[in-house]
C-alpha cells in the first residue's frame, strides 16, 4: 500500500514537472501556487517537486528583466 501511496506521489510530481518546463507564461503563477501547495503537503523532501519549483520561479524572474 505504501508503495502504491509513493507511486502515485512520484508521478504526482513528475507531472508538475513536465508542466513548470512547458506551461505558457500567463499560467506559470497558477502553476507554482499548485506546487507551493503540493510542496507544503509533501511529507519528505520531493526533488522533483522542488524543481518544479525553481524552474517557475526562474522562468517568473526572467520575464521580469
Amino acid at each position: 500500500m505504501i508503495q502504491l501511496f509513493n507511486m502515485v506521489k512520484k508521478s504526482e510530481s513528475e507531472m508538475f514537472l513536465k508542466i513548470a518546463s512547458n506551461c505558457k507564461p500567463e499560467e506559470l503563477k497558477d502553476v507554482l501556487k499548485k506546487v507551493e501547495s503540493a510542496i507544503e503537503k509533501s511529507v519528505d523532501k520531493d526533488k522533483d517537486l522542488l524543481m518544479a519549483k525553481t524552474i517557475i520561479t526562474a522562468r517568473l524572474t526572467s520575464m521580469r528583466n
